[in-house]
């Protein structure tokens, strides 16, 4: 999954919210913390929310937080859930 594709997901954006002012530095910001990355870092993948210059081997990544993320909100209060299973990886 593309940078540009992930933040407009996440975030629920259309391409005007993109143009508006604030949305790049979300963007970064999100990026930065999603693939555990330093913002500088992100900032200098391009210009605008295209963010072209990111390497590929971090699109599974955002792909994978997407997912996450949806199951999250389809669970609701099931969040209980992947918590536990979180408490699980983290033991192995």
């Amino acid at each position: 999954m593309r940078a540009q594709e992930f933040c407009r997901a996440w975030f629920g954006a259309s391409a005007e919210d993109e143009a508006k002012r604030g949305y790049r530095s979300q963007c970064v910001q999100l990026l930065a913390q999603v693939i555990g990355l330093e913002e500088n870092t992100i900032e200098r993948w391009g210009p605008g929310v295209e963010f072209s210059g990111m390497p590929p081997q971090y699109e599974n990544t955002l792909g994978y937080a997407l997912t996450i993320k949806r199951m999250l909100e389809a669970a609701g209060s099931q969040e209980h859930i992947f918590e536990a299973v979180l408490r699980q990886t983290k033991k192995t």
